[in-house]
């Protein structure tokens, strides 16, 4: 077993910070489909966590330690009204509820235990089961840890 931050421990992170974030009224985590099939009825502006192919814990040259890399799509979406002003205004507020998060990480009580690098932001006016408009961030989530024989579970 290793002693780095669990995959279910940073997926509860990001649903933490979505939580005490005034702005962001809810969260969600999955597949594409999830998102599709989240957005209805839900309170927005969401925020939504899509797991991408990532490299895993790299070892050092000892083989006993390393960082580990996970990747993401963080959505951050919200509904806008049916005019072009309110579409520029969301997705204004919506890149700004990304950075928050991104600081709640780097900047924040858990600062030790992981960081994110943010890779790329594309802006978006889609329509999932409601026409919603934001940001799709690409986001490498970065932790370290050692390799812990001792815990291996045996028989």
């Amino acid at each position: 077993m290793a002693d780095f931050p669990t995959y279910a421990y940073i997926v509860e992170q990001f649903r933490t910070a979505c939580a005490e974030h005034l702005a962001i009224n809810s969260f969600g985590e999955g597949s594409i489909d999830s998102l599709d099939s989240l957005t209805q009825n839900v309170k927005y502006p969401l925020a939504f966590l899509r797991p991408l192919n990532s490299q895993g814990m790299v070892l050092n040259t000892n083989g006993v330690s390393g960082a580990r890399a996970l990747n993401f799509e963080l959505f951050m979406l919200d509904v806008p009204q049916l005019t072009d002003t309110d579409v520029l205004q969301l997705q204004s507020q919506t890149e700004i509820y990304l950075y928050d998060i991104i600081a709640y990480f780097n900047l924040g009580d858990d600062q030790q235990l992981e960081y994110i690098t943010l890779n790329s932001i594309t802006p978006l006016y889609e329509s999932f089961n409601d026409r919603v408009c934001g940001w799709n961030a690409n986001i490498t989530v970065n932790t370290y840890g050692t390799l812990d024989f001792c815990n291996f579970p045996k028989l």
